[in-house]
């Protein structure tokens, strides 16, 4: 009897099972969905979404976690251990490639590789940018930021850092437009790339090294922290200074714009066109960086 009526209702079963099953999988997908489990150790569990805020406790490798809400990447979350509640780096806590997290991957860092776009092409409603040129006038210092920029991305992000860039392509992005990324985010360190120029247009220039600026105050302590570590480099340190540049006048968060060598100088653009001069750049900034953040984050 129950097999004869089997047969003849086999498609309404069928219907009811696959309910039952893409039911009860939905009902486990969201029950899952705001569960994470850290992957590095160390992972900070702070009271507030930042590394401004207090540490109560430093996480282990495989620490239970449910999320409760989300800002900027920081995770509002309860243990399941203790059923406290607190904040965690949700790219630190989900992150494949650490091993154990440190101060620098805890923050925000934005990098501005300056100039791009092709002169007589319009970005909202500015013509593309060039910077300044090599003695022979044949190569553009926003290659070279760029290029630069990306290799510093690549070493901060092995660091577990968090990097956005405010161009990663050959476009121009407006000057008042850069720091609103700084903002949206709440970085911790803005950072301007740049190449630097003496003398005439499409002239060679003697004028040699590296320099670094602040603006506001909250800068100061970021630009020092890179001045000591870009010490190392082969053409000189100039050192650094004050200035009123737009970049790091419109934004609140820790800014510096750095000139790293003079590009109309023979001997100076020998180093800038190399990967080996950009990637030693690259190590030295994670240097100053790492030194910089050890130095104003609370850690348990």
């Amino acid at each position: 009897m129950i097999k004869k009526w089997l047969l003849s209702n086999l498609i309404g079963v069928g219907i009811t099972i696959f309910v039952l099953i893409t039911t009860f999988g939905l009902v486990f997908s969201l029950v899952n969905k705001n569960k994470i489990t850290t992957r590095p150790n160390n992972v900070q569990f702070r009271q507030g979404p930042g590394r401004q805020y207090k540490s109560t406790a430093a996480l282990k490798r495989g620490t239970n976690l449910i999320i409760l809400k989300k800002t900027r990447g920081w995770y509002q979350v309860r243990r399941t251990d203790n059923e406290k509640i607190g904040w965690v780096a949700g790219w630190v806590a989900e992150s494949n490639a650490l091993r154990t997290a440190t101060a620098i991957s805890e923050s925000t860092i934005i990098l501005d590789p300056g100039h791009g776009g092709k002169p007589g092409q319009e970005y909202n409603g500015l013509s593309g940018d060039n910077g300044s040129s090599s003695a022979n006038g044949k190569f553009f210092e926003k290659t070279y930021t760029l290029r630069t920029a990306r290799h510093i991305r690549n070493a901060l992000q092995e660091q577990g850092a968090r990097v956005f860039m405010t161009r990663d392509k050959d476009v121009l992005i407006p000057l008042l437009h850069i720091p609103r990324l700084a903002e949206k985010y709440q970085a911790d360190a803005q950072i301007s790339i740049h190449f630097d120029h003496a003398g005439n247009e499409n002239g060679a220039t003697s004028a040699s090294g590296v320099s670094q600026y602040y603006y506001h105050q909250n800068g100061k302590p970021l630009t020092t922290a890179l001045n000591s570590a870009l010490n190392d480099l082969p053409i000189g340190n100039r050192g650094m200074d004050k200035a009123q540049y737009v970049v790091l006048d419109r934004v609140s968060r820790p800014a510096t714009l750095l000139e790293l060598g003079y590009i109309n100088n023979p001997s100076n653009f020998k180093y800038i066109r190399t990967a080996k001069y950009q990637k030693d750049v690259s190590k030295l900034i994670v240097r100053g960086l790492t030194s910089y953040f050890n130095q104003n984050t609370e850690m348990k």
